[in-house]
């Protein structure tokens, strides 16, 4: 996909810091921000895609700031398959990572979440322990709460039904004790702007001196000697250099974190020795345990002229509302199923009619895998997610009774006037049979102890036999959690920092520079 990057100077970076942290999106930008915050050690923040600078510099693109659609301009245009068709996977390349481009809804879970991940062996990970890092996140993330009078006339109508079809009025997805419901949503979304991770969790503390963050450097590989990793190759439009740093925190996300172990010869030693990867260490679990929450869609033409009327209004936004259900299938947390409403421009996904609505799996368990292809490339990993695979078919049950309320929906008064007819896409009209993606990814670098066979990483996100190397990102969630997972990946971020302080969490957050950024 053609970029077109405003000019950007080229920053130098130093050959050899405390902690290299690869990738800055949202587990980046949170780790590196507050691990900067809170002490005097020297860190170095690279991320493959732009550096647009602070919020306040004015060289951010206008698409990645507009909250009102999905921009595709730095997208890595990565895919997967569902239904024998292909299925793109968008992922931003530039600083904030998805949280530059997404459509701002901001949840954070369930208690019981959290309290699952410390009960199979993740000391410091139950809800009590987590808690105070996810308020933070969502105070940094700046979110706020949609109101009734902002929604447009589909989201209106989206949420009168489902008041019609027995769900109570719910506009509180950001809390943990967010329940069954349906209404407007939380977003990360400041007079019109899109507040991502960068803003959030970067700009406070740019200004010190022992945080350095370079833009368009591309890590080739991690250099591991003897046990231990010494730094990385890294690859910037001045060729090859090499960092050495005591640690390494690798944050590139779901796909492209185990992508990088790999290239590095940590992983499964079969699948290493095929590629022609000299074996590292032999740790099975490496890209495995890919999760993500899966979804069917119904799609619609909309009421002639809708598209002129949202283009009236001043705040028209693709994304407003979100409900939320139990299936018969549910755990002992609140809600297994969400059901959402895309309407206007579709701009995620422009081949489709202008309105969508979705339901998705939000405890989905099917494991789906990230591996290399020949070329080694690790920005364009191969990723087979494997919707709707479980053997317990508890994900094609939760969609199907997640079909079947966006149906009831569908056919209430106050909804089936806006949607106008029914488009059946690519000519399946059993929305199972080509079952989409809500792009989470989480769970390809799974946190657990080392008697797992499936872990990556220990509860304090190092990596299993070797030394100075950790994940912070959602890749090392041992479940995913239930909502969208922005803000949970900030907590990961900062929790892992939070160990590497021998700081707990509130005393993280309740520090004189941990909310306001003062110190920077």
């Amino acid at each position: 996909m053609t970029q077109n990057f405003v000019h950007l100077p080229t920053v130098p970076f130093p050959t050899y810091v405390d902690t290299l942290v690869i990738g800055g999106g949202t587990g980046g930008a949170a780790f590196a921000g507050t691990l900067a915050a809170h002490s005097d050690e020297s860190v170095l923040l690279l991320e493959a895609g732009p550096d647009y600078g602070s919020r306040t510099a004015g060289q951010w693109p206008d698409d990645l700031l507009d909250a009102r659609s999905i921009p595709l301009s730095h997208d890595y245009d990565l895919h997967t398959t569902s239904g024998g068709a292909a299925l793109d996977l968008p992922r931003a390349r530039v600083l904030g990572g998805c949280s530059s481009h997404n459509g701002c809804t901001a949840s954070i879970g369930a208690h019981l979440d959290y309290d699952e991940w410390a009960a199979w062996g993740n000391a410091g990970w139950s809800s009590e322990n987590v808690t105070p890092l996810l308020h933070w996140a969502r105070d940094r993330f700046r979110v706020r709460r949609y109101r009734m009078d902002d929604l447009t006339v589909p989201q209106r109508a989206f949420v009168e039904a489902g008041l019609a079809a027995g769900l109570p009025y719910a506009d509180d997805l950001d809390t943990l004790e967010a329940a069954e419901g349906i209404g407007p949503m939380p977003v990360n979304v400041v007079d019109g702007v899109r507040w991502n991770s960068a803003f959030a969790f970067l700009d406070p503390v740019r200004g010190r001196p022992n945080l350095s963050i370079v833009g368009r450097a591309e890590v080739q590989q991690l250099v591991i000697e003897d046990g231990k990793v010494r730094g990385a190759v890294v690859r910037t439009a001045e060729g090859e250099t090499l960092i050495h740093a005591r640690r390494v925190v690798v944050c590139a996300g779901a796909y492209h974190s185990p992508a990088l172990l790999l290239r590095s010869g940590i992983g499964p030693a079969d699948e290493l020795r095929a590629l022609g990867i000299q074996v590292a260490l032999d740790l099975p679990g490496v890209g495995r345990h890919l999760l993500d929450h899966s979804c069917v869609g119904l799609h619609f033409a909309g009421q002639p002229g809708l598209l002129d009327t949202l283009a009236e209004r001043p705040w028209s936004p693709d994304e407003q509302t979100v409900g939320r259900a139990r299936s018969s299938r549910c755990d002992d947390g609140p809600y297994d199923i969400h059901v959402f409403m895309v309407a206007g421009s579709n701009s995620g996904h422009p081949e489709l009619p202008p309105i969508s609505l979705y339901g998705g799996a939000m405890r989905a368990v099917s494991e789906g895998r990230v591996t290399l292809a020949p070329d080694l490339d690790v920005t364009r990993p191969v990723i087979d997610h494997r919707y709707g695979t479980d053997p317990g078919g508890y994900d094609r049950q939760v969609l199907r009774e997640a079909t079947d309320l966006l149906l009831d929906l569908a056919s209430r008064p106050e909804l089936a006037e806006v949607l106008g007819q029914r488009v059946i896409v690519d000519g399946q009209d059993d929305p199972l049979d080509h079952i989409v993606n809500y792009c989470h990814p989480a769970g390809s670098c799974k946190m657990g102890p080392a008697s797992d066979p499936q872990a990556v990483v220990d509860n304090r996100g190092q990596v299993h036999g070797i030394g100075g190397l950790y994940v912070a990102d959602a890749s090392i969630m041992p479940a995913i959690s239930r909502g969208n997972i922005n803000l949970p990946t900030a907590m990961i971020g900062a929790r892992i920092a939070a160990f590497m302080l021998s700081q707990e969490p509130h005393e993280l957050v309740s520090g004189p520079v941990a909310v306001s950024g003062a110190g920077a």
